[in-house]
């Protein structure tokens, strides 16, 4: 099992405080890499053609491998 302490930057949203759950937040105030040697880790299965890049000893869990920078969406400023 996983909590929120395994990301490196996503904090623990209150069920209670209905006003803060209707907030929309803006996605770079979110840091969804997973921490370095967190349970996710390198605990992923091998799927052909999708995460066969991966470093470590296997795939990490979730959608961004640990150690890689986050994908860029959207324009760039080059």
């Amino acid at each position: 099992m996983v909590d929120y302490s395994v990301f490196r930057n996503v904090p623990r949203l209150d069920a209670e405080d209905v006003a803060s759950l209707q907030n929309v937040y803006a996605a770079e105030d979110f840091d969804f890499r997973l921490v370095p040697g967190s349970a996710p880790v390198d605990r992923g299965v091998l799927l052909p053609n999708v995460n066969d890049d991966f470093s470590g000893s296997a795939p990490d869990l979730g959608a961004l491998e640990s150690g890689r920078n986050p994908p860029h969406y959207g324009p760039r400023a080059d």
